[in-house]
């Protein structure tokens, strides 16, 4: 049984142990991370498919919550288009009279759901399970107001066998308020999970790849999580492979994961370590070799290593510009001409690295161009030039020329910098 399968039986016997326990309850919500909820809604879409083995009816509905007075119209829309395809039904979804007095409509599709158990007495017998998720909600308070009417409902037709269902993270719950609901835990080991995947994806035993790739994802979950010593653990082993494999690009990718992870644990001596391995294997004239020079020059600045940060810029440059990948030269020396600004040094350095970020940008495909960081640069070279200056007229007119008149706000902080 492959891991995927094996996690919906778990949740399969979770919830179907959680219903039966909880019998009358109109309404359930599955808590969890992410994942585990996205798990339990791939069980509920397993339900709709023709070899799911159930006698009981899962309805999901994504649309978006725009209006408690329209938000139930919306299902018995969905429904009646479904309807139409079902078997044993007629031509057409059975209309119901229903008039809103609560502020809400969510009652209208409850009543449905009970004439369609009039008409086909077999279906209340079985429970109708409800799923709603939708992927915008304009007003959250109307839609808890919406649940805690659809619960009403429910409890009112004395329907005891259809339920509303909800998924929501376990600590960040949006659904705190809801009345009468039946909350429950779904968990799942994800690095067992991703080890099964592994294994299952890649029967062959001892294939290299899979299990740099294994190591990896394991790695990433127990970061997730703040096991640091778990995912070094896993990173060393991922290192192993890669340079047994003599798989250069690999190795980077890992020793700047490792590298990263000590640092983040306060361990920077071995953290350097690694960057200066990642550099050794990265080679020359390459884009990894760019890209792991640039990220060891942000890691000596986070270390206030200004003067050392400049000189791995600088060679990123270098390679970038042999290498024709004008975005990495353009935010490099982007970052030398920030580093070059000070009380001693003066402007005359740092403008000379913002004016050569200009000249790598004019180059650049308009596309391109428009996602650099060149308002930004050509924002401080206006101020530093003076805005009234013929150098600060002519950058404002080239600026206006390539991003509008308003080039002005798009001069703030690139995300890099924060």
């Amino acid at each position: 049984m492959n891991p995927v399968h094996l996690e919906m039986v778990k949740i399969d016997r979770r919830w179907k142990q959680v219903v039966r326990e909880n019998s009358q309850s109109p309404l359930f919500i599955c808590l969890g991370e992410k994942h585990e909820v996205h798990l339990f809604e791939t069980y509920f879409k397993y339900q709709l498919r023709e070899d799911a083995r159930t006698n009981d009816v899962y309805l999901i509905h994504y649309q978006d919550f725009t209006d408690p007075l329209t938000y139930g119209e919306s299902l018995l829309a969905e429904w009646a288009e479904a309807f139409k395809s079902w078997p044993q039904g007629t031509a057409a979804w059975p209309g119901v009279d229903f008039t809103v007095t609560t502020g809400t409509d969510a009652g209208r599709p409850v009543a449905a759901l009970a004439e369609l158990c009039r008409l086909y007495p077999h279906l209340a017998e079985q429970h109708i399970f409800v799923q709603i998720a939708p992927t915008v909600v304009s007003d959250f308070d109307a839609l808890r107001n919406w649940i805690s009417d659809w619960g009403r409902a429910v409890k009112k037709g004395g329907i005891s066998k259809l339920k509303l269902v909800l998924t929501d993270h376990h600590k960040h719950q949006t659904y705190k308020k809801a009345a009468d609901a039946v909350r429950f835990r779904i968990e799942t080991d994800l690095t067992a999970m991703m080890q099964h995947a592994a294994e299952f994806t890649n029967p062959k035993k001892g294939d290299p790849e899979a299990d740099y790739q294994q190591q990896i994802l394991i790695a990433s979950n127990q970061l997730s999580k703040g096991n640091y010593n778990l995912a070094v653990a896993a990173l060393e082993k991922a290192v192993r492979i890669a340079r047994r494999q003599k798989l250069p690009e690999a190795e980077v990718t890992a020793r700047l994961m490792l590298a990263q992870c000590l640092a983040a644990e306060g361990k920077t001596a071995p953290a350097h370590s690694e960057y200066q391995l990642a550099i050794t294997a990265a080679g020359e004239k390459n884009l990894v070799a760019a890209q792991i020079h640039m990220n060891y020059g942000s890691f000596l600045l986070s270390q206030s290593e200004q003067a050392k940060a400049k000189t791995y810029f600088s060679k990123a440059v270098d390679i970038a510009e042999q290498i024709g990948n004008d975005f990495i030269a353009m935010e490099c020396t982007r970052l030398l001409g920030q580093l070059s600004e000070g009380i001693l040094t003066g402007d005359a350095e740092a403008i000379r690295y913002y004016e050569r970020c200009l000249e790598i940008a004019r180059e650049m495909e308009p596309e391109k161009r428009r996602q650099s960081s060149m308002p930004y640069v050509a924002g401080i070279l206006l101020k530093k030039y003076g805005e009234k200056s013929a150098a600060g007229k002519i950058l404002d007119e080239e600026m206006r020329t390539l991003f509008g008149e308003n080039w002005i706000d798009l001069t703030k902080k690139p995300k890099q910098m924060k």
